[in-house]
């Protein structure tokens, strides 16, 4: 059956990223901007998978204490971390993304970095989820299915954050901290909501998209175009 083929299941999983990719064409960002930070994001669902193997599933015999620990740091903190730790490698020690990355200055010889903030941040966030997807999406692919409108826009606002956060990181410390936690917070309340069975099942969904939208007010309102650089302000 065609619903249980890995292709079908990768076909499903991508969906999110098209309409992301469409949009870095319509800007003009560039195909391989889009697809190194996208990469750095699926390749960050393996090397999180594993560090989250490190932390114990129980740490107390409080019900409330283990699911907020579980929820905020194993899973919350490891993703976001592995997820900046990766895009910050990809966008910065891969030698031929100087090419795509970099510009020349006005003094022959000299490279100049452009960094595109949250979009490549928002790349790296649906990169994520689309390997999750995959992950999650082999027992059954309707789980992969609902992903798409639940853990695609999370993962995006989240990496658009991320991406802010490095791009701001040299001349604006404070503030890329504030976002980055902004994004483990988001991300620890969207599973928090999904872990608890007190709370109303939209509520994930509803972080999700609300998250997802200031992320493309900030992109479309503050992120600097693409060959400026300077102060990222979104």
């Amino acid at each position: 059956m065609i619903f249980r083929t890995p292709l079908f299941l990768w076909a499903i999983a991508v969906i999110p990223l098209v309409p992301a990719y469409l949009w870095f064409r319509h800007k003009k960002y560039g195909v391989w901007k889009f697809f190194l930070p996208a990469f750095s994001g699926i390749i960050s669902v393996f090397i999180a998978g594993l560090a989250q193997n490190l932390f114990p599933l129980h740490i107390s015999d409080n019900g409330m204490a283990d699911l907020l620990f579980g929820v905020f740091i194993r899973v919350s903190l490891t993703e976001e971390l592995t997820r900046t730790v990766m895009l910050f490698l990809v966008l910065n020690f891969f030698p031929f993304v100087k090419i795509l990355y970099y510009r020349q200055t006005v003094n022959p010889g000299d490279l100049e970095p452009v960094f595109f903030g949250a979009p490549s941040g928002l790349a790296a966030g649906l990169g994520f989820a689309a390997g999750e997807s995959i992950f999650y999406g082999l027992p059954d692919f309707r789980i992969a299915l609902l992903r798409i409108v639940t853990a695609a826009p999370l993962h995006a606002a989240c990496g658009a954050r991320i991406g802010s956060a490095l791009g701001m990181v040299k001349k604006q410390p404070v503030s890329a901290f504030v976002l980055f936690f902004s994004a483990f917070f988001i991300h620890g309340m969207y599973n928090f909501c999904i872990e608890n069975p007190g709370l109303p099942r939209f509520f994930p969904a509803f972080i999700a998209f609300a998250a997802l939208i200031s992320s493309i007010l900030n992109i479309y309102y503050g992120d600097p175009k693409p060959g400026i650089t300077g102060k990222n302000k979104c």
